[in-house]
C-alpha cells in the first residue's frame, strides 16, 4: 500500500497580494496600521518596515508615538486648565481654586480665615469650609454657634468655680485677719481661749481640794460620852 504526500504550495499573486485567493493585502500599512495620533502611513519596500509614517504636527518617532505638542491636553495644565501656546512656551489659564505653572497648586482660602472653637479650615475647589470639631456641640459658618446644652454645661460650670473662689476666698481673709490682729496689735484671739498648761494645773488642784472637802463633810458624826467611876 502506497501513501501519496501532498504538500500545500501558496500561489504567487500578480498584485503582491498573499492568500489563495490572492484577495489579502501585503501592504503593512492595511495590515497593521502601525502609525499613530493620526499620522498617515505609506507603504516603502525599500524600508526595512516596509513602510513611514507621515506625522502631524508635534509628533515624532517610527510610529509617531513621541508627544511633542507644548501643550498636552490632560497633562501640561492639570485640573481642567486652560493652555495656550506662546512662542514655544505654555501659558495655563487656571480654574478657581488652582494655581502654579500648570494649575498644579491650591489656592490657600483659609489663610484669612479664622474658625472659632477650635474649628479647622478647610480649602477645597476654590472653596473652603469650617470643620467644627464636634457638631453636636458646635454649629455655625465659623463654629461660632454653641448648642444650648454646652451653654447649660458652662453655666454650671461657673457656678460650681464662683462657689469654690468664694469660699477659698472666705479662709484666706479669714486666715490674713488673724495675722494682722497677731503681728499689728498684739491680739491673739486663738490662744486666749486655750487655757495653758499652768492653769490646767491649777484648776485640778482646785477640783481635787473641793472634792476632799465635799468628802470630810459627809463621814457621820460621831458623839463619844465619859464615865466617871469612883473608886
Amino acid at each position: 500500500m502506497t501513501t501519496t504526500k501532498s504538500a500545500f504550495v501558496a500561489p504567487t499573486c500578480a498584485n503582491q497580494n498573499l492568500g489563495i485567493s490572492c484577495n489579502i493585502s501585503s501592504n503593512p500599512c492595511a495590515m497593521v496600521q502601525p502609525c499613530l495620533n493620526l499620522a498617515t502611513c505609506y507603504q516603502n519596500i525599500s524600508l526595512p518596515l516596509g513602510y513611514t509614517c507621515l506625522c502631524v504636527s508635534g509628533y515624532s518617532g517610527v510610529n509617531c508615538e513621541v508627544d511633542e505638542r507644548v501643550c498636552r491636553p490632560g497633562l501640561t495644565c492639570l485640573y481642567g486648565g486652560t493652555c495656550n501656546e506662546t512662542s514655544n512656551d505654555t501659558n495655563c489659564v487656571c480654574p478657581q481654586g488652582k494655581i502654579g505653572d500648570h494649575c498644579e497648586y491650591e489656592v490657600d482660602l483659609c489663610s484669612n480665615i479664622s474658625c472659632q472653637n477650635s474649628g479647622k479650615c478647610v480649602s477645597v475647589y476654590g472653596n473652603w469650609s469650617c470643620l467644627c470639631t464636634n457638631n453636636e456641640l458646635y454649629s455655625g459658618v465659623y463654629c461660632e454657634i454653641k448648642s444650648s446644652s454646652l451653654i447649660i454645661k458652662e453655666m454650671i460650670s461657673r457656678s460650681f468655680a464662683c462657689v469654690a473662689i468664694g469660699c477659698i476666698s472666705t479662709v484666706i481673709g479669714f486666715v490674713l485677719l488673724m495675722d494682722v490682729l497677731k503681728y499689728f496689735f498684739n491680739i491673739d484671739p486663738v490662744h486666749k481661749n486655750i487655757p495653758s498648761n499652768k492653769t490646767k494645773q491649777k484648776n485640778y488642784h482646785r477640783q481635787e481640794r473641793q472634792k476632799k472637802k465635799i468628802n470630810k463633810s459627809k463621814q457621820p458624826m460621831v458623839a463619844v460620852r465619859f464615865h466617871y467611876i469612883h473608886a
